[in-house]
């Protein structure tokens, strides 16, 4: 793979990872569970989140193969439940009431601050069953090393792009407001609900070609 493929290759998973993981749908939960912080305890959320996301979304790149092995489960299968769990989240940012965390979840999260970076911001809000499931596909579609570093690479993208979404999040509540935020979040819903509905085209045209052109 020439090294303009791989910039392409590396952008366009870049863009659909961070429609999946929609890290902007972190910043209300962030503002409410750092209210009372000062600027360094923010900070420090914010960075372990983006480190934890990284660490979540390439950990299901190395090791999701061997779990599709284990359980006898085809790529086409999994793409099809992963593209239906991608469309149900869609619907979700559509109507800007996705939540990708339990009452429970936050009520822990909030008894235990040094937690808040990886249980609920990272996971479940950010690095969901979704994007998961986004990085095994990816990593199953193309079986080359220049494309699976180029997935490791858009995974810490997202990485970086939640710490740095978490670490304006005041100035980002404070300009955009919750409308704001609700209009960007239908337009990732957008995106991923095409590429949910491309995941499903894709699994049934090869499981049924003949029926499918």
């Amino acid at each position: 793979m020439s090294i303009s493929a791989w910039v392409v290759d590396y952008l366009h998973f870049s863009l659909a990872m961070l429609a999946v993981c929609a890290p902007q749908s972190a910043i209300p939960v962030f503002v409410s569970l750092t209210d009372g912080m000062g600027s360094r305890e923010k900070e420090n959320v914010a960075r372990q989140t983006g480190t934890s996301v990284a660490v979540v979304l390439i950990t299901a790149a190395l090791i999701g193969s061997y779990l599709l092995s284990m359980f006898g489960i085809s790529l086409n299968s999994f793409r099809i439940a992963g593209g239906i769990l991608l469309m149900s989240i869609a619907f979700g940012m559509m109507r800007a009431n996705e939540k990708r965390h339990t009452k429970e979840e936050q009520d822990e999260a909030e008894n235990r601050d040094t937690a808040l970076g990886v249980m609920p911001l990272a996971i479940p809000v950010i690095s969901g069953p979704g994007s998961i499931s986004a990085m095994i596909i990816a990593t199953q579609l193309d079986k080359s090393f220049s494309h699976f570093i180029a997935v490791c690479c858009a995974a810490v993208t997202v990485g970086v792009a939640s710490w740095f979404l978490l670490h304006i999040s005041d100035f980002l509540a404070r300009i955009l407001g919750q409308t704001g935020l609700n209009i960007i979040g239908r337009l990732c819903g957008m995106l991923l609900a095409a590429l949910a509905v491309e995941f499903i085209y894709t699994s049934l045209k090869a499981m049924f070609p003949a029926w499918i052109a």
